[in-house]
């Protein structure tokens, strides 16, 4: 039997109380803040000399493992380690001067708590977050961070909903902390992304886009009509180049060069490079930001789809391509 509909106000009143519910207990979180603990955690961590280790299970170990990305990911080491794993041998991970961050909201998990003895024998530091300050969790971790929840967005009030966001939200807090202090820039967040579309905009430059080489298409001043079309249709990149024997670069053509020529006089193969050139063509240097070069590109008031490259010694040495950039994944 099919079931009808739910109206659109009914199911926006109870997302918007989840919503609100979840606000609610983060705002609470924040007024009660434990200063001292965030304090003495970041410092742990800041000076240690390993790497952190974050464990935690069910939803709570769903979000060590985002909160351990979010770390490794802007400047601090870090791995996520699974307790039950970790008490059939991956515990061998964990080194004298590593920290170890332990997530349960109530701190009375068994897989977590039988962990703490390995932690303690090997020597490693141990910061708890945990929304039950009397719990085991939080009477034998080394630093304790409280993350007290005011209400579940659950209505009832069992699924881990508000508690795991603060969970969140305090380890994102720590990070970034961290990151301010590492004095971490973006230029190394795209180390860590050389893949992602952040780190190509980042971190390429254009000669690491442009074309060169066998693909770069070139003509020399006396090139006919014939040659140019020949080499604009072999290379794919709808121009060529013009320069002299030292790869000076004497000028630029385009299909709208060669359009424009064929709209004011009839075209002829006795026309020369230098004759449509444009002697004064647009170019970029080999060592700019290729997204920079993108948006300018693009900027224009009439876009260009191709611009020489040249060397600092205004040599050509490419050609970049607007197409090859976007196919990069630069925008």
């Amino acid at each position: 039997m099919n079931q009808q509909a739910i109206p659109e106000q009914k199911i926006l009143g109870k997302i918007t109380k989840a919503i609100d519910t979840e606000l609610e207990s983060l705002q609470h979180f924040r007024e009660n803040l434990h200063s001292e603990g965030f304090t003495k955690a970041v410092n742990c961590i800041y000076q240690s000399q390993g790497k952190v280790i974050v464990t935690g299970v069910g939803k709570s170990g769903d979000i060590a493992k985002k909160i351990s990305s979010t770390l490794s990911s802007t400047g601090t080491p870090s791995s996520f380690l699974h307790p039950t794993d970790a008490v059939h041998g991956d515990a061998g991970i964990i080194q004298r001067q590593d920290v170890v961050i332990a997530i349960g909201k109530s701190g009375e998990s068994d897989e977590l708590l039988s962990l703490l003895p390995t932690i303690q024998k090997l020597g490693a530091q141990t910061i708890a977050i945990t929304a039950n300050p009397k719990s085991r969790l939080a009477q034998q971790a080394d630093i304790l961070l409280l993350t007290p929840v005011l209400k579940e967005a659950c209505p009832l009030a069992l699924a881990p909903t508000s508690s795991t966001t603060i969970a969140l939200v305090a380890g994102d807090a720590i990070a970034m902390a961290l990151m301010e202090i590492r004095q971490f820039q973006a230029e190394d967040f795209a180390l860590y992304h050389p893949s992602g579309r952040l780190g190509k905009r980042l971190s390429l430059e254009v000669k690491d886009v442009m074309r060169q080489g066998d693909e770069l298409a070139k003509v020399n001043n006396n090139a006919r009509l014939a040659e140019i079309i020949n080499e604009i249709s072999n290379k794919y990149l709808g121009a060529t180049a013009v320069i002299d024997a030292e790869s000076n670069l004497l000028g630029f053509i385009t299909d709208h060069d060669i359009r424009k020529k064929l709209q004011s006089e009839s075209l002829s193969n006795t026309l020369s490079a230098h004759e449509i050139m444009n002697p004064k063509p647009i170019t970029v240097k080999s060592s700019e930001k290729a997204y920079d070069v993108l948006l300018k590109m693009e900027a224009r008031e009439r876009p260009i789809s191709v611009v020489p490259v040249l060397d600092s010694q205004k040599k050509l040495v490419g050609i970049l391509s607007l197409h090859d950039m976007l196919q990069l994944g630069l925008k």
